[in-house]
């Protein structure tokens, strides 16, 4: 499917299959716009939620872009933008 972005419900469905493999979030309360800082999620936790989110859709963010991430959102919309995340 490479080559074919995905439809947003589908990625945001797969990026919270992802978060609660880490069983610390509450998905029922979590907010993808609001900051890591804000939720309590420190720089160790955003590296392996991202990591993870990159196994998932078998994709590899560059550095610049994976520094970039502040929030639940920007993965999300760099999913849903990615010609080669699948």
């Amino acid at each position: 499917m490479a080559g074919h972005c995905m439809d947003e419900s589908e990625v945001v469905t797969r990026m919270m299959w992802v978060l609660n493999q880490f069983a610390i979030y509450d998905l029922k309360t979590l907010d993808f716009a609001k900051d890591f800082d804000d939720q309590g999620i420190d720089s160790l936790e955003m590296t392996a939620v991202v990591t993870s989110m990159e196994h998932e859709f078998h994709t590899i963010f560059e550095d610049h872009v994976f520094d970039s991430f502040n929030n639940f959102n920007q993965i999300k919309q760099h999913l849903v933008n990615d010609f080669n995340a699948f």
